[in-house]
């Protein structure tokens, strides 16, 4: 398979894309990875945009992290899998989760453990079952 990977990180941290982009780079997956820090940005994603991958840290600039979720799952229709990635105030697992999330990460994390979850967002059919009638 020699597909490359649409990957969009939204983070105002320039730390926290860099480790990022080396667990994207350990996985030895062509990617294109396209980094956005501002709410307004969101406006400009769609769902022709052929996303594999949204990667949310929070804070971001200009809404809540919560806010730029709903938008792009209600307002974009965005389907693709989202990592969020937040501290353990705020009841913030229950918010991103509710908010479209699939997964969500405390920060300080474990990298492996984020490669996994993206190996298994980027692959979901090698470790779901599948019906055979």
């Amino acid at each position: 398979m020699n597909e490359t990977f649409k990957i969009i990180v939204y983070s105002m941290d320039l730390v926290f894309v860099e480790i990022i982009k080396r667990i994207l780079d350990k996985s030895n997956k062509k990617h294109k990875i396209i980094v956005y820090s501002l709410f307004s940005e969101a406006k400009t994603i769609t769902d022709n945009d052929a996303i594999n991958l949204m990667i949310i840290d929070d804070p971001i600039i200009g809404a809540s992290s919560f806010e730029l979720i709903s938008f792009l799952r209600l307002k974009q229709k965005i389907v693709c899998p989202f990592i969020y990635f937040g501290v353990e105030e705020y009841d913030g697992e229950r918010n991103a989760i509710l908010s479209g999330a699939n997964y969500f990460f405390y920060k300080p994390y474990n990298p492996d453990e984020v490669g996994k979850v993206i190996e298994k967002s980027l692959f979901p059919s090698s470790t779901n079952l599948t019906n055979q009638t």
